[in-house]
C-alpha cells in the first residue's frame, strides 16, 4: 500500500467516527424531545383519569383497607397505591418516580360499559415497589362508585401462590422427591354461592412415573381472600385419564356447576389428599 495512503487512513477513521458521534448526538437529542413530548402528553392523561376515576381509585384503597386486615397488617411503612386501571376503551399503568399513568387504547377490551378494573399495588416512602404484595385487583361500578369485588384472574393467582408456598410438601407427601418435569393446565374458574372455585392439574414425572393431581381453591369473590385450599390423591398419567379430561373439559360448555365440577375430580382422582380451611384474617 502507498506510503501517503496509510498516512491518510487513521485521520480519515477518526474523521468517520467523528461525524458517526454527531449523527448519534443529534439522534439523542431527538429521542429525548421525543420523550419529553410524551411525558407531558401522559401528564395531561393522567390529569384526566384522575379526574375521571380518582373517587373509582380511593373506593378500592379504602376497600382494601377495611377487607383485609391480613394485608394491612404486613404494610407498615408502605402504603397502597394504584397500578393499573382498565375500562372498556383504555388501560393506564401507574409510573410512580415520573408521577404519570402511561395509558395505550384497546380496542378488542373485554371489559363492560361502565365496569373498571383496578389494580392495587404498595410503595415505600422512596416510591420503591414492594416486590412480594401479592397483584389484587377489583371490579368497579364507575357509576355508582361501588367496589363490586374481585375478578377471576385475581382468584387465580391467589390460589397459585397458595399453592406455591405448599408444592414442596405436597410433592413429598406424594413421593415426588426428585422431579424431572412438572407441568400444569387450568381447568377453569367458576362461581359458587360468593366464591370463585379456581380448578387447576398439576402433573410432574420423575424417572419412573409421571403423577397428575387436582389443586381446588376457593377464593371469596367480595375480598379475594382465599377460604379453601384442596389437593386430592395424585393418579398416574395416561391415555384413558387424558380422555377423561379432555371430556371434562368440553362439558364446560355446557355451564356445569362448581360441584359438578369438583364431583367430577374426586372421582376421577380418588378423593382428597389435602385440606386446608383459612381463617377469614
Amino acid at each position: 500500500m502507498d506510503e501517503d495512503l496509510k498516512r491518510l487512513i487513521p485521520p480519515l477513521i477518526i474523521f468517520v467516527l467523528l461525524v458517526q458521534v454527531v449523527h448519534l448526538h443529534f439522534e439523542i437529542s431527538e429521542l429525548k424531545n421525543e420523550i419529553k413530548g410524551l411525558k407531558s402528553q401522559q401528564r395531561q392523561y393522567t390529569q384526566i383519569i384522575w379526574s375521571e376515576y380518582g373517587r373509582d381509585i380511593y373506593a378500592t384503597i379504602e376497600y382494601l383497607q377495611k377487607t383485609r386486615p391480613d394485608i394491612m397488617k404486613i404494610l407498615r411503612n408502605a402504603s397502597l397505591a394504584v397500578s393499573e386501571i382498565s375500562t372498556q376503551n383504555f388501560h393506564a399503568r401507574y409510573d410512580a418516580k415520573e408521577g404519570v399513568l402511561w395509558v395505550w387504547y384497546d380496542p378488542y377490551s373485554y371489559i363492560e360499559r361502565d365496569i373498571v378494573y383496578i389494580e392495587l399495588t404498595v410503595y415505600y416512602q422512596n416510591g420503591t415497589r414492594v416486590k412480594d404484595f401479592p397483584e389484587i385487583e377489583y371490579q368497579v361500578n364507575h357509576t355508582t362508585g361501588e367496589v363490586l369485588g374481585v375478578p377471576r384472574n385475581t382468584a387465580e393467582r391467589t390460589v397459585e401462590r397458595a399453592y406455591l408456598r405448599l408444592r414442596k410438601n405436597i410433592t413429598a407427601s406424594i413421593g415426588l422427591k426428585i422431579i424431572q418435569e412438572a407441568s400444569w393446565q387450568s381447568l377453569g374458574v367458576f362461581p359458587d354461592d360468593g366464591k370463585w372455585v379456581v380448578v387447576e392439574m398439576k402433573c410432574a414425572s420423575t424417572k419412573n412415573i409421571s403423577l397428575c393431581w387436582f389443586v381446588i381453591g376457593e377464593v371469596d369473590k367480595k375480598t379475594g381472600m382465599l377460604r379453601k385450599l384442596e389437593v386430592t390423591r395424585p393418579f398416574q398419567e395416561s391415555d384413558e385419564k387424558e380422555v377423561e379430561l379432555r371430556m371434562m373439559k368440553e362439558s364446560n360448555y355446557s355451564n356445569p356447576t362448581a360441584r359438578e365440577i369438583k364431583r367430577s375430580i374426586l372421582n376421577m382422582s380418588g378423593g382428597l389428599l389435602l385440606n386446608i380451611t383459612f381463617p377469614n384474617s
